[in-house]
């Protein structure tokens, strides 16, 4: 079995390529999405986040994320602390569900801070989709009803394309049309089938 993480900037289309992978056959664990359901789900977990963050940040027990947003992205300390009480937990449940799938030649693991995080060291491959920043924000703003700023802190908070780009073993660009983006991640998908 090969472990492969997608990551890229927000924005940069990693849902879209997750999708394509599913297409593909091949099972796709989204660490965001994951992260976000363990918030609201794992116990242990939001009474950490309450006694660091506040009650308020739960609105009768359902995680207020643009409220939690607005404190971690003007504060780079209090993000850190949030994914040191995240990260964990989502390592976990990665590591059980690649314990179900473990029949399967490729898993993939879609993380937004996948080398930040440290997790691309229990990965195989790692594959990297990047697009321009303009585009990047075009998409941010339609997709969230962002502003400027917000999206201009979000970015800031990752590293860059050019930093992620020494930890890729496949670079996907994602500037054009659906249907090319469709026959890149095919391209890559055929190589990691063929290493392996």
């Amino acid at each position: 079995m090969v472990k492969v993480g997608l990551t890229g900037g927000i924005g940069s289309g990693k849902t879209t390529v997750s999708n394509f992978l599913l297409d593909y056959g091949i099972p796709v664990y989204n660490s965001d999405s994951k992260g976000k359901t363990l918030m609201n789900t794992n116990l242990e977990l939001k009474n950490n986040i309450v006694s660091i963050f506040g009650e308020r940040v739960y609105d009768n027990g359902i995680l207020n994320t643009n409220l939690l947003s607005s404190i971690v992205f003007n504060d780079s300390t209090k993000i850190e602390q949030l994914n040191n009480l995240v990260h964990p937990k989502v390592a976990q449940d990665f590591n059980q569900w690649v314990g179900k799938n473990n029949n399967k030649p490729i898993l993939v693991k879609e993380a937004a801070i996948l080398i930040e995080s440290g997790a691309y060291l229990n990965m195989d491959k790692i594959i990297l989709v990047v697009s321009e920043k303009s585009i990047r924000i075009n998409r941010v703003s339609k997709r969230d009803n962002s502003d400027l700023d917000s999206i201009e802190k979000r970015i800031n908070h990752q590293l860059t394309d050019n930093e992620k780009i020494k930890y890729a073993d496949y670079i996907i660009e994602n500037n054009s049309s659906l249907e090319h983006l469709k026959l890149e991640v095919l391209k890559v998908v055929n190589k990691i089938r063929e290493v392996n």
